[in-house]
């Protein structure tokens, strides 16, 4: 795939002209960069969005995951700079490939506000899910693996249930979990709670995010969470873990929590005791999330490419 690439560059470059920069993101380009780097001598950017380590759960595992992590090293050293999405991913790759300060630059993803402008009412997507008019729902979204931490939520939930019976959870995602998890419900006992809604198009996630009362994030490892952008941008108070999130800040813009069930559970029954306050905190959320606006993170990539162009 890689040769590929390089390959094409190659052609359209013969035809259109030269570029200045090349820019790969994640391991997967990583023989790209170098092959055409070292080809036509050109500057290099590599974005790293999260690492291997943290897709496994913190985890360094050996065989293919030794691998990525081999070519996660190479995409960094053959750049001229190195894009991280949060000040997590920038100490990771300090701490694991020993990467120097002066080549790092961190830059957030962003979030289209305007998608999520404008309310539904709830009610309108409740019904389909057979969830009762004022059952407070909970969402998560995100791939089924251990990274995100579904099943740690899921363990959450009876204790959540116990002083809200009412409560429902929606899921929305796939994964290699995701049989294992609706197993787990059922052992649980709170089947009836869990909606596990697979792949859902983009137009109905938005609605999801407006008709939920909440968002948890519950990762053991998050490189950055655009989730949380994507629940503030509908206004949503978020219950997020101490493993990244950088810019929620705990009991303003949102709760931060620890990686267990019982921890998880606490962030959501205090948003659900005092919706008021959860409320304004899905207020300052949206605030928040206005400086993660496209314009905004095209502005610090182009400072980048400046940079190595000086």
């Amino acid at each position: 795939m890689c040769h590929s690439f390089a390959y094409h560059f190659f052609q359209t470059e013969n035809v259109s002209g030269t570029f200045d920069i090349i820019h790969g993101h994640d391991w997967m380009t990583a023989n790209a960069l170098a092959e055409i780097r070292n080809a036509r001598n050109k500057r290099t950017v590599f974005t790293l969005h999260s690492t291997e380590y943290g897709r496994c759960g913190n985890v360094f595992h050996g065989g293919q995951s030794r691998e990525i992590r081999n070519l996660e090293w190479y995409g960094g050293f053959v750049a001229d700079k190195i894009i991280t999405t949060s000040e997590t991913i920038k100490k990771e790759a300090k701490w694991i490939y020993n990467f120097e300060d002066w080549k790092l630059a961190m830059i957030p993803n962003g979030v289209s506000l305007y998608k999520f402008n404008g309310f539904i009412d709830p009610w309108s997507v409740k019904k389909w899910h057979n969830v009762g008019v004022w059952d407070p729902v909970c969402l998560f979204v995100g791939r089924m693996v251990v990274q995100k931490g579904a099943d740690l939520l899921l363990e959450a939930i009876p204790s959540v249930l116990a002083e809200f019976p009412n409560a429902k959870f929606f899921f929305i995602g796939d994964g290699h979990m995701r049989r294992g998890l609706e197993h787990r419900a059922r052992q649980l006992g709170v089947p009836r709670a869990c909606r596990f809604l697979g792949y859902v198009l983009e137009s109905d996630l938005v609605n999801f995010y407006k008709a939920c009362d909440m968002v948890c994030v519950p990762s053991r490892n998050e490189p950055f969470g655009i989730v949380a952008l994507e629940a503030w941008a509908a206004g949503k108070p978020i219950v997020v873990t101490h493993n990244g999130f950088d810019y929620v800040w705990h009991d303003v813009n949102g709760l931060k929590v620890y990686d267990y069930p019982n921890s998880i559970a606490w962030g959501i029954k205090s948003l659900l005791g005092n919706l008021g306050k959860a409320n304004w905190m899905g207020a300052n959320g949206r605030r928040t999330a206005e400086g993660f606006s496209w314009d905004n993170i095209a502005r610090m990539t182009m400072g980048v490419y400046e940079e190595i162009l000086r």
